[in-house]
C-alpha cells in the first residue's frame, strides 16, 4: 500500500487479507495499510481500501489517522476522499495534533485551506498548549499563517513554555539563515509582520 501497488493490494484483499490489518515501523505499531497509502498519496489504492471497507478513523499507537497522514504530507485529492467516507477532521493524536496543525506546521497552504472549508476547528491546542497558527509561525510559512489569521486564529494563545505565536516567529527570525537549495523559503519575518 506504501509503493502504490494497487494489484499487490487486491491480490492480498482476495486471498483473505485483512483490510485493517496492521503493521509496526520505526516504533510505530498499529498503522493501517489506509495510512500507508494516504501518507504517500497513493489515490489509487485509498480508493480501493475504502471500496473494502477500510475504517477511516483508526489510530496508529501514536494516535495517527490516515487523514493526518494525508494532510501533512499535502495530499489533497486524498484527504478529500477520507473526509467522503466519514474521517473525523477534528481528531488528536497521542500530542494533541489534529490534521490541520500537521499541515499548517509543513506549510501547506492549500491543504490548510481546504481542511478549513471543510470545519477543522482553527484554535485547538496540542497537549503542551500548540496550535496550527505556532506551528506555522515557528516554521516562517505566511501563506499558512496569514489563512489561519484570516479564518480567526488565536493570536493570544499561549504554548506551555508561554510563547505566542509570535514570540516564537520573533525567534526564529532571530536566528542566522541556514537555507540551501532543498530547504522551502521561508519567511519568519513576513510572520512576525502578520501578527
Amino acid at each position: 500500500a506504501e509503493r502504490g501497488e494497487e494489484e499487490a493490494v487486491l491480490a492480498w484483499l482476495d486471498s483473505g487479507g485483512r483490510v485493517d490489518a496492521t503493521y509496526e515501523r520505526g516504533g510505530v505499531s498499529g498503522l493501517t495499510l489506509l495510512m500507508g497509502a494516504a501518507r504517500y498519496g497513493h489515490e489509487r489504492v485509498v480508493e480501493l481500501l475504502l471500496r473494502h471497507g477500510a475504517e477511516v478513523n483508526l489510530q496508529d499507537s501514536d494516535g495517527g489517522t490516515a487523514l493526518m497522514c494525508a494532510a501533512g504530507n499535502g495530499h489533497e485529492r486524498v484527504v478529500e476522499l477520507l473526509l467522503q467516507h466519514g474521517a473525523e477532521i477534528n481528531t488528536q493524536d497521542c500530542n494533541g495534533h489534529t490534521a490541520l496543525m500537521h499541515a499548517a506546521i509543513q506549510g501547506h497552504e492549500r491543504m490548510v485551506d481546504l481542511l478549513l472549508e471543510r470545519s477543522a476547528e482553527v484554535n485547538p491546542q496540542s497537549s503542551e498548549g500548540g496550535t496550527a497558527l505556532m506551528g506555522a509561525a515557528a516554521q516562517g510559512h505566511l501563506p499558512v499563517v496569514l489563512c489561519l489569521l484570516q479564518a480567526g486564529a488565536d493570536t493570544k494563545a499561549r504554548h506551555a513554555n508561554g510563547w505566542s505565536a509570535l514570540q516564537m516567529a520573533k525567534d526564529e527570525a532571530a536566528k542566522p539563515a541556514t537555507a540551501d537549495a532543498t530547504t522551502p523559503t521561508k519567511d519568519h519575518a513576513g510572520c512576525v509582520r502578520a501578527l
